[in-house]
């Protein structure tokens, strides 16, 4: 049985981290602390998310001591990532696993927090939520209401199991067909990185959740067929795409005539599960937040994506 979070309530405190990238504008902290605040919610920051190494939110031996301590830390009830970018990897030989077991907490990112969402399922048994980041989400001007609706709705406990999200703005059915299964996934670059290390999770029967940014073509076609390649494919009972997002053209004109879609549909040829495309959790504007390690129902003719399980208490 999976490990369930306690849902939130008004008045718990929310703790930031950052455990990949380092923040790259300080003026969307005080925007995104008073939207928590006015949402009732206490703020607590790690002590290192402003650090700066490079390219990254310091040296990993802070960014791994922000991640424990506030898995700790008895009055943080949820730590929400402050943004993606790149270093989860560096940080997982080094995590006790068995702290994250023994301190079960709501864990939210996306991107390359995808790296420590699917090892929080799989070394820890704890549920882990694939979702917006809090600077990059949540501390901008305009926060989508698709985004900001369904993040409160799941971390609060609102959502009525079984649980359907709603029909994807630009959403294409690859495959037709039905299955049930555990979600798991994320970032496609990242699960690739994965492969070949003790960190790839077990997709058997799991239905596999992909999405990229700022990749060309030939790159996604390249790291789907990494995946068919290392079996992946034959084990997943569907898969479901995000959107591949700020997609970098090619200098061949007719190449840009092709989409991601174009590209699945060739992979899909051997392929007999249900497969689709464009729901609204990747780098786009929206994003649902979906927690990763329990059931869902998965219809791709004409979208039916529901959650079955109870994945906080």
């Amino acid at each position: 049985m999976p490990i369930l979070p306690e849902k939130l309530k008004k008045g718990d405190t929310i703790g930031i981290i950052s455990p990949a990238g380092a923040v790259k504008d300080q003026n969307l902290w005080n925007t995104t602390i008073e939207y928590f605040e006015n949402k009732g919610y206490k703020i607590k920051i790690a002590t290192h998310a402003n650090d700066k190494n490079t390219y990254l939110a310091g040296k990993d031996e802070t960014r791994l001591s922000d991640l424990i301590d506030f898995f700790k830390d008895e009055e943080i009830k949820a730590i929400i990532c402050s943004r993606g970018g790149y270093g989860t990897f560096r940080l997982l030989e080094k995590i006790d696993w068995e702290i994250i077991k023994q301190n079960p907490k709501i864990f939210v990112g996306y991107s390359d927090i995808t790296a420590l969402l699917n090892n929080f399922v799989e070394k820890s048994g704890m549920i882990a939520f694939h979702g917006p980041l809090a600077l990059s989400d949540f501390g901008v001007e305009q926060i989508n209401k698709y985004t900001e609706e369904s993040f409160w709705r799941i971390l609060e406990g609102k959502a009525e199991i079984p649980y359907s999200f709603q029909n994807p703005l630009n959403y294409k059915c690859i495959l037709p067909g039905k299955t049930q299964g555990v979600l798991m996934g994320g970032n496609l670059a990242v699960l690739c990185g994965l492969l070949g290390t003790p960190y790839f999770p077990d997709l058997s029967g799991k239905i596999l959740l992909l999405e990229d940014v700022g990749e060309p073509l030939y790159k996604i076609d390249r790291m789907l067929m990494q995946l068919k390649l290392a079996g992946v494919f034959e084990k997943v009972s569907g898969i479901l795409f995000g959107e591949f997002t700020a997609i970098i053209e090619a200098e061949t004109p007719d190449v840009n005539k092709l989409t991601p879609v174009d590209i699945i549909k060739e992979l899909a040829k051997e392929l007999n599960i249900p497969i689709g495309y464009g729901f609204t959790a990747s780098h786009s504007s929206h994003k649902a937040t979906l927690p990763l390690g329990i059931k869902y129902n998965f219809e791709s003719t004409d979208f039916k994506f529901e959650i079955i399980e109870n994945y906080v208490f």
